[in-house]
């Protein structure tokens, strides 16, 4: 027996209703709020939602419907997330820049000739500012082979980084000649409040997990670091939201975003001919602001000592010579050290040399106050001195740690 003809003027006769499935990311308008069109609905499904629902029906579309609403929203979350995540290389601090583009220029020098000794200095941004690498480069060792020498300054660091440094260098299989480091008291300080240290430089939110794992035996508040770094990861949107704001001001104005200054292939930076007086007077009441209150009142802290140690510990089981250099300061910088903190640097450094053997180039006094940036920042004029006086030095070094090898 046939069924009746439905009849469409009678809308109380039940028509077979189509099942729409949808997925768990489906939006909860559907997919035509894409193309602005509404949704499509059967007749059954219309007449349905034009009784009165029931409480049960309804509590379980809104389970359903807050399923999909909670998926979006973390959907999108993550994938706002991942802007800074692939933008922050462009949003850098000078340390981490530095860092992440030495390592690539230096493995490729060496690979590109591995039969050459290799002279590293490492150091902070006085290392990238008055060490002109490429002028050294090709001098002879101590057994007349061509050296090919590099600058691994790096703004913001001290001796944690260094000892980190050298690993690295060991871990790719890179391994110095000659190691020449960088010895700057006003990072020697112990953390503490008001104190410009290696500490309060350290630029948490651009660490990988590689270099995080390293620092935490040495930091002296682990549980703080490690909450900025994972928020770091976990909110990347927060953590630089200064840099998102300047980007899109950026994008608003058309000046373009300020970049680091350059640096040669052996690692240089490419140090200013000039500076106008007023900015260096203003760089130089910065640079007392900041290494001032720990040059005054000094107190050699726990960490970077034992950085130091450590660091020497690793050249003389790795046989790989190595000597401290004082790096240049001018008349004013110079004059910011207590008599405390002096007497306790030349104890430091004297414990040094009975220890390890090392030698130290004191080059505090070696510039003019004319060729500082900001009185430890060296302008052209100073790199080029200092890069000529501590070139006249390294034989000397060489042939003593060569006869100690021989030994």
């Amino acid at each position: 027996m046939k069924a009746p003809p439905l009849d469409p003027m009678h809308p109380n006769v039940e028509s077979p209703s189509i099942p729409i499935r949808r997925l768990p990311l489906t939006p909860v308008g559907s997919w035509y709020w894409l193309r602005g069109k509404p949704e499509k609905t059967s007749p059954s499904l219309a007449s349905k939602r034009r009784q009165p629902s029931l409480t049960v029906a309804r509590s379980r579309r809104l389970r359903c419907c807050g399923r999909r609403v909670m998926l979006w929203v973390l959907l999108w979350y993550v994938a706002f997330q991942m802007v800074p995540t692939f933008l922050k290389d462009r949003w850098h601090r000078i340390g981490p820049y530095y860092e992440l583009n030495k390592w690539p220029a230096l493995e490729q020098l060496v690979a590109e000739d591995p039969d050459r000794p290799l002279l590293v200095m490492v150091g902070s941004s006085r290392t990238a500012w008055d060490f002109q690498a490429s002028a050294l480069d090709g001098m002879p060792d101590s057994d007349g082979r061509p050296m090919l020498v590099y600058n691994f300054g790096v703004p913001s660091t001290g001796p944690c980084f260094q000892l980190f440094c050298l690993r690295d260098m060991l871990a790719k299989g890179i391994r110095p000649r000659f190691l020449l480091i960088e010895f700057l008291p006003a990072l020697l300080c112990e953390p503490r409040r008001g104190v410009l240290n290696e500490d309060t430089m350290l630029e948490v939110e651009s660490l990988s997990v590689h270099r995080m794992l390293q620092w935490m035996p040495y930091l002296k508040r682990p549980k703080k670091w490690v909450k900025l770094w994972l928020e770091a990861r976990i909110a990347p949107c927060y953590i630089f939201r200064d840099h998102l704001v300047a980007e899109l001001k950026s994008l608003a104005t058309g000046q373009p975003m300020p970049r680091h200054g350059p640096f040669d292939n052996r690692g240089w930076h490419i140090a200013l001919p000039a500076i106008d007086p007023l900015v260096h007077e203003s760089a130089l009441k910065a640079a007392r602001a900041g290494y001032g209150p720990g040059l005054l009142n000094f107190r050699l802290g726990r960490t970077q000592y034992r950085a130091i140690h450590e660091l020497l510990d690793l050249c003389r089981r790795e046989q790989i010579p190595s000597a401290l250099v004082l790096m240049p300061e001018d008349s004013h910088f110079r004059s910011w050290y207590s008599e405390e903190a002096k007497t306790a640097i030349c104890h430091l450094l004297e414990e040094l040399k009975q220890t390890y053997g090392v030698e130290c180039i004191d080059a505090q006094c070696w510039l003019p106050d004319s060729a500082f940036e900001d009185g430890h920042h060296a302008l052209l004029e100073g790199a080029l001195i200092f890069t000529h006086r501590i070139r006249a030095e390294i034989p000397r070094f060489l042939a003593q740690s060569n006869t100690v090898k021989s030994d």
